[in-house]
């Protein structure tokens, strides 16, 4: 009785903390601004400075608005011509990206070393983004994550010097329950390819609204025809989650990035339910798989603000 009381009251206090954390970024949000001078009450007011609310609700994706997915974050490689940003992230904290493990690693550039916030394209200067690079110094697997495996495929990336927070740049929150995963739907994003032939991917940031699928009807679709020899126990549920439709999925190069839907608390604020591990074919009827992020509450605190 008393393990399990303690284990109540450790669990409590993890949530507590990671409620009190998500309130903090979202001060980010807000400026205090004076009214006019016509204005009968002049007191400063709490303004939004994000442009673009959170939605309710590539493949078959849409352009990103700008700031609208401020904790999207880019993971690079060093090549021999420069940096190839190769995966996707999610921003949790000032020096923490939230990835899958098969991002930290790629067979034709080597380990992750770079990250990047606050940009829309990765290739254009002329809009208005804000971005900002950091140096990778720690990836850090979750300890039952193999290669050889899809199973537990999520990582922390620490950075050299934390990224500085504005309306660009923003974390998203952790789920502090899995009840918020059941709304239907979710939002993914990324700078991955638009379809199965395209060579380099999306120049600018996509997001596509996707269908989350029951446990047994994507097991389902993952028949011992087409189902990949790192699931070989199928889609587990406390550890997966799977989203999808025909025409609407992630593809090569939105791995690691989020799955998202809005945080109900806090405006222009968003709870990572998911990240992006594994598909079959970009776009068909076979869904996207995305490591469950609650499962992994205790060791991404820990690793993060313990």
């Amino acid at each position: 009785m008393v393990i399990i009381i303690l284990s109540f009251l450790l669990l409590t206090r993890a949530f507590a903390q990671k409620n009190t954390v998500c309130t903090l970024y979202t001060k980010s949000v807000y400026t205090l601004v004076i009214p006019p001078i016509l204005a009968g009450d002049r007191k400063p007011v709490n303004t939004s400075l994000c442009l673009s609310k959170s939605q309710k609700l590539i493949v078959g994706g849409t352009k990103a608005e700008p700031k609208e997915f401020p904790h999207m974050v880019a993971v690079g490689y060093n090549t021999g011509s420069g940096i190839d940003w190769g995966c996707g992230g999610t921003l949790v904290s000032e020096s923490f990206v939230l990835t899958a493990a098969h991002c930290t690693f790629s067979s034709n550039s080597g380990f992750a070393e770079w990250i990047r916030v606050g940009d829309l394209n990765l290739r254009q200067t002329s809009d208005d983004a804000k971005p900002q690079d950091r140096k990778i110094i720690k990836r850090i697997h979750h300890p039952s994550y193999q290669a050889s495996s899809h199973y537990h495929d999520i990582a922390l990336l620490k950075t050299d010097i934390p990224v500085n927070f504005d309306s660009w740049v923003r974390p998203a929150c952790l789920p502090t329950a899995r009840s918020l995963e059941y709304t239907g739907k979710a939002i993914a994003t990324g700078w991955g390819k638009v379809d199965w032939n395209d060579e380099e991917g999306s120049n600018t940031l996509l997001k596509v609204t996707l269908p989350v699928m029951p446990p047994g009807t994507c097991n389902q679709t993952f028949n011992g025809n087409t189902i990949n020899s790192k699931l070989v126990y199928g889609i587990v549920d406390d550890w997966q989650i799977c989203a999808g439709e025909e025409g609407k999925d992630t593809c090569q190069g939105d791995s690691g990035g989020p799955l998202v839907i809005p945080d109900a608390a806090n405006d222009c604020m968003y709870n990572v339910i998911g990240v992006t591990s594994v598909g079959r074919l970009c776009g068909t009827i076979i869904p996207g798989v995305y490591t469950r992020v609650y499962y992994y509450l205790s060791w991404l605190e820990e690793e993060i603000w313990g």
